[in-house]
């Protein structure tokens, strides 16, 4: 079996043929139907105005082309637009909106031959050429014919559901096009209208994302609402009537949206022009503008986009939830980090009690004896180690000439001259300590022993 890719090559080498042929309306790749019910067997479909048992033999759809299984649709496709003569009577989505978003009523300020148009603000999006806030919706539904114009004003909702010229205007055609894969236009928006990324009834726009088969999709638009259906086709070329100063005009590499009828009868109505078609999580996939029934046909956004040089609004929400999951990504860090400091200065500070306890015996035997010990002979002939007095055993002339001795062994190693006299206070003009600081000092030290020792008594003591 064929890929989609394959079927999508085929029908665009035999396109041309059988859209030439009387009655074809459209051809593209999409699920084929049975008995009016969708299967799974992804076919070529030709699209025709009615089917009929009186066809000529060399006009017939073959039940293969090239390999690939075909299918016959009965679909005539017209423009999602609503017009109406200036006396009609009020219906669909009539509200006025004081943030505008996608999803609402729109139409032209001007009239054309008597009657006034309705169709649907598709989205806000962003001018690229002027970096501000705009409304997207279909060519046909704000320029109508050939005699538009850049700067004609528009009015939300849509002179036919009350709006009132010139007080319901809300902006003017900033740029449009009519192209073999668009039928778009952009509306730039009066400085003085409020904004927001978003589509009534559906919620914020997260984004743009090519169209699938067999995605599910929603639009709200001004007639029908909200409603809910599926990509059934890819890559349809289909001829539409644009009417008097255009005629009929081909589309090439659209999508087809079949409607989920255990929601509602039908995707799209008219008035829905220019809505947006979203998956199910928000993003935009195309821009409606044509129907036929229960299938409807959409723009791929990324040319809406390309052509119409804007990019899609995208609600402030996703912003928030890209904040909110960097928030929590914070917190969540932080509190493993916190885990972890915890746990390894917990460890540290373990390893070093332990380490730290191990001289605390030999510090109360003799406060000053490690010290003493580690200062061992460093010549031949060294006196040894020295041995400092504890309280009691000596004057500090004496432990002063032991130093000064020890000192003098070092000749090799400081001069004589570069020695301190260490007979004084190391500080200039400092006053030499009294018998009374000494035993003040030695006092101090004795106490913080004994700290030590109670110390490591309380840690070895064993835990009840």
């Amino acid at each position: 079996m064929p890929s989609i890719e394959e079927l999508i090559a085929i029908k665009e080498r035999v396109e041309a043929e059988y859209l030439g042929r009387p009655g074809v309306t459209g051809i593209d790749v999409g699920y084929k139907e049975v008995a009016g019910e969708r299967t799974d067997q992804v076919a070529i479909r030709v699209h025709v105005q009615a089917k009929s048992d009186n066809v000529p033999a060399d006009q017939r759809v073959p039940e293969e082309i090239e390999g690939a299984v075909t299918d016959v649709l009965e679909r005539t496709y017209e423009l999602q637009v609503v017009s109406e003569q200036l006396d009609i009577s009020l219906q669909s989505d009539t509200t006025h909106y004081a943030t505008l978003e996608g999803g609402v009523s729109m139409g032209p300020s001007r009239s054309v031959n008597g009657y006034i148009f309705a169709g649907t603000l598709g989205a806000i999006v962003i001018d690229k050429a002027t970096n501000q806030h705009a409304a997207l919706t279909n060519f046909h539904v704000a320029c109508v014919d050939s005699g538009w114009h850049v700067g004609d004003r528009m009015v939300q909702p849509s002179r036919i559901d009350t709006g009132v010229v010139p007080t319901d205007e809300f902006g003017a055609i900033a740029r449009a096009t009519l192209s073999s894969a668009v039928d778009g236009a952009v509306v730039s928006i009066d400085s003085s209208k409020a904004t927001q990324c978003s589509i009534v009834e559906i919620g914020n726009v997260r984004g743009t994302k090519p169209a699938a088969l067999g995605m599910a999709v929603r639009k709200r638009g001004r007639t029908t609402g909200l409603t809910y259906g599926t990509v059934d086709g890819l890559s349809l070329s289909v001829n539409i009537d644009y009417g008097d100063g255009i005629g009929v005009h081909l589309l090439t590499n659209q999508v087809s949206i079949a409607a989920d009828t255990t929601h509602n009868p039908m995707f799209s109505d008219h008035g829905d022009s220019g809505s947006v078609i979203v998956d199910s999580s928000g993003y935009v996939v195309a821009l409606l503008f044509a129907g036929s029934g229960t299938g409807t046909v959409g723009n791929p956004i990324a040319s809406v986009l390309s052509e119409l040089n804007i990019e899609m609004c995208v609600g402030k929400t996703l912003i928030k939830d890209i904040k909110d999951g960097q928030k929590d990504f914070i917190k969540d860090k932080d509190k493993e980090l916190r885990k972890d400091v915890i746990k390894d200065k917990d460890k540290e500070l373990r390893k070093d009690l332990v380490q730290d306890t191990k001289p605390i015996k030999d510090l109360t035997d003799n406060p000053l004896k490690r010290i003493g010990d580690n200062i061992g002979p460093i010549n031949p002939g060294d006196p040894g180690p020295l041995k400092p007095s504890l309280p009691g055993q000596g004057g500090l002339e004496q432990r002063l000439a032991a130093l000064e001795g020890r000192l003098g062994s070092l000749e090799s190693f400081v001069e004589a001259d570069l020695r301190p006299d260490l007979t004084t206070s190391a500080f200039t003009g400092e006053p030499d300590l009294s018998a009374a600081d000494i035993a003040e000092l030695r006092a101090e030290a004795q106490r913080q022993v004994d700290a030590a020792a109670a110390a490591k008594a309380d840690l070895d003591a064993p835990l009840s």
